[in-house]
This record gives structure tokens, sequence and C-alpha cells, in this order.
């Protein structure tokens, strides 16, 4: 069983692997995750998450 952690997870990398990198003609990207309790396994609701690409950001 891993640690809990607070600690923020970088998952640009694996999205670029998987969609390529945001652009101008992309710009949009949506995202869904949950969170599960380690202890018991326990599933939260689905999320969703949406942010645009910026040029320069």
């Amino acid at each position: 069983m891993e640690e809990r952690s607070a600690a923020a997870v970088d998952i640009r990398a694996d999205y670029v692997a998987k969609n390529g990198a945001p652009s101008a003609t992309a710009r949009k990207i949506f995202f869904r995750y949950y969170q599960v309790d380690s202890s018991t396994g326990v599933k939260s609701q689905v999320m969703l998450a949406e942010t645009k690409w910026e040029a320069g950001a």
C-alpha cells in the first residue's frame, strides 16, 4: 500500500503522451478523476475539470 501524500501530482507528461500537447487548435482540456480511500478502497464520485490553453503559458 502506498503512503498518503498531500504533494501535488504532475499529470502533464502522461496527458501529452496520450493526447498530444495542447495547442491553439486544441485549446480546451477536460479530464475526470476520483479519489480512493486507501484504508477502505471506497472510491469518491467522479469529478470533472476543464482548463484552457493560453499561448505562452
